[in-house]
């Protein structure tokens, strides 16, 4: 996994905690703020919720995967640090269900947009340059790990 810096490190996580405690149902709302905007980047994205079984299909997929996603971004923010053996174990797996769901390695960056997304919505406000520099860069190393495995 590529190595990031303790300061953009924490500056994801000061950004993080800042917009998951200003909301009482964060998880949902997080995720599906993020997953909205990601079918608005990506449409084709959302067959791998069930779209393509009916809306009703897709959204029970979209609400149920919304706080998952927000949930594994919150671990893996807990995990980052010296110790990148634990969260490359944890990146593999995860890179390895997505494969099984048939998660494209091209929906990652779209993913990355709509995670900045969400948490600027959240911070009610936009990120600084700094503070989006460092979210670029921290989703890089997390998504490119995930990416390597779902191509392996």
């Amino acid at each position: 996994m590529k190595e990031v810096g303790y300061e953009q490190i924490a500056t994801v996580l000061e950004t993080w905690d800042a917009a998951r405690f200003g909301s009482k149902d964060f998880d949902n709302e997080f995720g599906m703020v993020a997953l909205e905007r990601l079918f608005e980047l990506q449409p084709r994205a959302k067959k791998v919720f069930g779209y393509d079984q009916g809306e009703e299909v897709g959204k029970s997929h979209a609400t149920v995967h919304a706080t998952a996603f927000a949930g594994l971004f919150d671990s893996v923010f807990q995990m980052l640090g010296p110790d990148l053996e634990f969260i490359e174990d944890i990146l593999r797996q995860v890179g390895r269900r997505h494969k099984s769901m048939g998660v494209s390695p091209s929906f990652f960056p779209y993913m990355g947009q709509a995670l900045v997304h969400a948490v600027e919505k959240h911070l009610g406000k936009s990120l600084t340059a700094e503070q989006r520099i460092a979210w670029e860069d921290v989703y890089d190393s997390i998504s490119n790990e995930i990416v390597k495995n779902i191509l392996q």
